[in-house]
């Protein structure tokens, strides 16, 4: 019962930690101001780690310290994790070393997935309840989710005045998270 507590809680630190890193890093890359509630709350949550960071790895156009914050939160995910299911076994060879590498690498590109699916859910939901320039949210999720919405309209015409593309778009997420979680299994099974 204690290890399920300390997963509960576990997921709940990365599940704020790594999104905000992640998000902190998009936001820089599609260069949006940090001036609204989402910016704060990110800047908030990952200043103690990314700034620090920044003093060692400096990008030229890319926040790579946020990259490398949300990296680091999803090894320590990762290594406490096992620690509390499995204890020190999978970190006595460097083969269980690997393993862990593995999956961190795997893991933040799944979150990466779902983060991109929750913006654009976020973004359907806004624009059905409560659009317009009065919503704090609305253009900063309207900037997150265009480069990823722009291509599939590019080839997608509007049907009956209705835009397909953010369920395009959610039909390839789920692709793509299929395809990562089974090539994460293979690469593991090449590890045995």
């Amino acid at each position: 019962m204690l290890s399920e507590i300390l997963l509960i809680i576990l997921g709940a630190v990365y599940w704020v930690l790594t999104p905000a890193a992640l998000q902190r890093f998009y936001m820089q890359l599609l260069a949006l101001s940090f001036r609204n509630p989402l910016g704060q709350f990110v800047r908030a949550v990952t200043d103690w780690i990314v700034l620090p960071l920044r003093r060692v790895f400096k990008g030229k156009g890319y926040d790579w310290a946020s990259l490398i914050a949300a990296f680091l939160f999803e090894l320590i995910y990762v290594f406490l994790k096992l620690l509390i299911v499995a204890g020190l076994a999978p970190f006595t060879s460097p083969l269980g070393v690997a393993r862990w590498l593995i999956l961190g690498v795997f893991g933040l590109v799944v979150t990466v997935i779902i983060l991109i699916g929750v913006a654009l859910f976020m973004w359907v939901l806004l624009s059905w309840v409560a659009p317009g320039p009065g919503n704090p949210y609305a253009g900063l999720l309207d900037a997150m989710v265009a480069p990823w919405l722009k291509p599939i309209r590019r080839h997608m015409p509007l049907i009956g005045g209705f835009d397909l593309s953010p369920l395009v778009a959610g039909v390839l997420l789920q692709i793509a998270y299929l395809l990562v979680v089974y090539l994460q299994s293979m690469v593991l099974g090449l590890l045995h």
